[in-house]
């Protein structure tokens, strides 16, 4: 079969976020499967990694130049412009502004032009802010110049972390923003189910929110962990070290560290006087300065490429995550490595439950830092839950699994 995936980013090797490398293990274990060409968004400075991360997943990448805030000199009056130009045409079209500046006239002509090019049998568009590419892909279409199958893939339901924002929002401005976001990212979801033949979600949750919508022909195809890639290395030495991972231009990410750091640590350090809290990811340092925190005892690494010695080392992963929707890669990765893990039910959402046994789940409040306590103290059923969580991930998140059953799907769409 004739792939081709289109994604919002290069997924090359120091891609640092967890939607990247969801997307570059898909695309790797998609392409032992099929004939398969990605079609992604350059950004500067990427210009190069097309022919490395083709050798590297064993795909045909076509990248496409996308300008972003890392864009300098006069091609940065051009991003500004455009951005400006994404927000008018979302305004006036309902659209959402973090999906009109992922779109433009020039930039849909050569994804097409792509898409053509590959003569594909089916066509994954991955993430909810392409929705207006699948958009083109199904007019085209139906004039009779594209014939192929079209799927929509999201590591998350775009509606539902705006959802839970304007729940816990209270300035009225705010409230009135996000009640908009909500409305019309709902309404788009579900006329993007209308231009795919198949809708895949990560969670049954964010499926049957989007189903109760009214979208048609949604599936659960949970994101995965290379299993034969990734083995458990906890054996944690000292200092009793608490890890927190993630890529910091992410709010979740930013809220869950500083509710580390302001809430967690100043009462979890206490447990002894010489550990530690890791943060690593790219941005880390960058926060941790405008954060203004002065302990030594919190250290922020930067981007890591090899995670593999931090897990191994740290007594424990913390993620006290309280918004985005869908399943979290970085605990997946984590469970994977074999690191006890504590996070709230936002974090395990997709993953396991309190009746698995397998992470440390707490409500993101003042309870949160004497969950990371029972996790110091009663040493031997911690260890028992890492274990727990290392079956789940076999179990259930494989990739190899996990592909296979997106190929069957892509061969029932096919067949109609």
């Amino acid at each position: 079969m004739r792939l081709v995936i289109i994604s919002p980013y290069l997924p090359h090797r120091r891609v640092g976020h967890g939607g990247g490398v969801s997307t570059r293990n898909m695309v790797l274990h998609l392409g032992r499967l099929h004939e398969t060409t990605l079609i992604s968004l350059q950004r500067p400075g990427e210009e190069t990694l097309d022919a490395e991360t083709a050798a590297d997943l064993g795909v045909t990448v076509v990248g496409l130049p996308f300008l972003d805030f890392n864009t300098r000199g006069i091609a940065r009056v051009k991003l500004i412009a455009g951005r400006a130009s994404a927000g008018l045409r979302g305004a006036l079209h309902g659209h959402p502004y973090y999906m009109a500046k992922y779109w433009s006239t020039g930039l849909s002509r050569r994804l097409c032009d792509a898409v053509i090019a590959a003569r594909p049998d089916v066509v994954l568009v991955e993430g909810m802010q392409m929705i207006l590419y699948l958009r083109d892909l199904s007019r085209m279409r139906d004039e009779g110049r594209l014939d192929c199958r079209l799927c929509l893939g999201s590591d998350e339901l775009s509606s539902l972390p705006r959802q839970r924002r304007l729940q816990a929002a209270r300035n009225p401005l705010r409230i009135l923003a996000l009640r908009n976001q909500t409305s019309a990212w709902q309404r788009l979801q579900v006329q993007a189910t209308h231009w795919a033949d198949a809708t895949f979600l990560v969670t049954d949750q964010d499926r049957d929110l989007l189903i109760a919508d009214g979208g048609r022909a949604c599936h659960t195809i949970p994101l995965g962990i290379d299993t034969t890639a990734i083995l458990p290395v906890w054996a944690p030495e000292p200092p009793t070290r608490l890890l927190f991972v993630g890529s910091f231009s992410h709010q979740p990410n930013q809220e869950a560290a500083k509710f580390l750091i302001d809430k967690v640590w100043p009462i979890v350090a206490k447990y002894s006087q010489d550990m530690e809290m890791v943060l690593a990811g790219r941005g880390s340092r960058s926060f941790l300065t405008a954060h203004g925190s002065k302990d030594p005892s919190i250290k922020a690494l930067g981007f890591v490429e090899d995670l593999t010695d931090l897990y191994r080392r740290c007594r424990l992963f913390a993620a006290p995550l309280t918004e985005g929707g869908g399943i979290k890669i970085k605990i997946l990765e984590a469970m994977a490595h074999g690191i006890p893990v504590a996070t709230t039910p936002t974090g395990a959402e997709g993953i396991a439950c309190d009746d698995d046994q397998a992470l440390w789940i707490g409500e993101p409040d003042g309870s949160f830092a004497e969950t990371i306590r029972q996790m110091l103290d009663d040493r031997a059923t911690t260890a028992d839950r890492a274990l727990s969580a290392r079956t789940i991930i076999e179990n259930r998140f494989g990739w190899p699994a996990i592909a296979d059953r997106m190929s069957d799907l892509f061969t029932s769409v096919v067949r109609g």
